[in-house]
C-alpha cells in the first residue's frame, strides 16, 4: 500500500491562518545554544489567526506545520479510521481589527472574529512510528549533543514546491515524481491499525495510507493535496 503526505496546494482562493500556540512550557526556556532547536512542543488547543486576501474557508486550513479540517472531513473519518483525535481550535484577532460596516470592492476579504464560518476542528495525531531506515532513503544531516535533536532528510519522494526565479521575477513551480525504489517504508504492524500518522524522523509530516487520499478524493473535499511518499511494509 502507497504511503502520502497531505500537502497544502497553496490555494489562495481559500483563506490563510497562522499559528500562534499553544506552546509548552511556558515561558519558553529558549532554543538550543548548539543546534537553535526550539526547547517547546506545541500542544492543544491550537491557536490560530486569519490571514487577509481570502473570506473562503476551506475544508483544509494550514496553518503552520498542522491541519484544520471542517466538520464534514472529520465526520468521514471518524466513521472508518483511526491513529488522531479532534482538539479544538481557538482563534485570536489583533485588538485593533474590527469588522468593517460596510464592504467596498477596496476593502480586503478576510475571515472576522466573532467567527460565523464552519465548524473546524485540528487534527491531531496520536500515532507515532520509526521509519525502516534500512529500507527507507532517509539519512542523517545532524545530531546535536546539546539537546539531543536529530535531523533527517529523505530522497525521492513526490515533490512539488514553488521557488523564486529571478530572471521572470516570480516564483515557478518546481515538481519531481517520486523515484522507483525511493522513499519512506514503514511497517504495518508498527502503525497498529493507524490510518493517520506521523514519524519521529520527521516530526513535521503527517502522513496517510492510500484509503485516507482515496475518500478526500471521493469526497472532493477542497483545499487539500497528496504527495507519494513511500510504501507500507505487510508482513504476511
Amino acid at each position: 500500500m502507497k504511503l502520502f503526505k497531505f500537502d497544502n496546494p497553496l490555494d489562495f482562493r481559500f483563506a490563510r491562518a497562522g499559528r500562534l500556540g499553544t506552546w509548552y512550557p511556558d515561558p519558553s526556556p529558549g532554543i538550543c545554544p548548539e543546534c537553535g532547536a526550539s526547547r517547546q512542543q506545541r500542544v492543544p488547543p491550537l491557536i490560530i489567526e486569519w490571514l487577509p486576501d481570502s473570506d473562503t474557508v476551506g475544508d483544509f486550513v494550514w496553518p503552520g506545520g498542522d491541519v484544520v479540517i471542517s466538520h464534514r472531513v472529520r465526520k468521514a473519518l471518524e466513521e472508518r479510521f483511526h491513529g488522531f483525535e479532534f482538539k479544538l481550535v481557538e482563534m485570536w484577532q489583533d485588538p485593533k481589527l474590527k469588522r468593517p460596516q460596510r464592504i467596498t470592492k477596496r476593502t480586503k476579504p478576510r475571515v472576522w472574529l466573532p467567527y460565523e464560518g464552519i465548524p473546524l476542528y485540528e487534527l491531531w495525531v496520536t500515532t507515532w512510528v520509526h521509519a525502516d531506515l534500512n529500507r527507507s532513503t532517509i539519512r542523517l544531516v545532524m545530531a546535536c549533543s546539546t539537546c539531543g535533536y536529530r535531523a533527517y532528510e529523505v530522497e525521492g519522494v513526490e515533490m512539488r514546491k514553488s521557488r523564486w526565479n529571478a530572471v521572470s521575477k516570480g516564483l515557478v513551480e518546481v515538481y519531481a515524481p517520486r523515484q522507483v525504489g525511493k522513499g519512506i517504508y514503514v511497517h504495518q504492524e508498527d502503525l497498529q491499525g493507524a490510518d493517520i500518522f506521523r514519524l519521529f524522523e520527521l516530526p513535521g509530516w503527517i502522513l496517510c495510507t492510500e484509503e485516507i487520499k482515496v475518500l478526500v478524493e471521493d469526497q472532493k473535499f477542497n483545499n487539500v493535496s497528496f504527495l507519494e511518499v513511500g510504501d507500507l511494509l505487510s508482513e504476511q
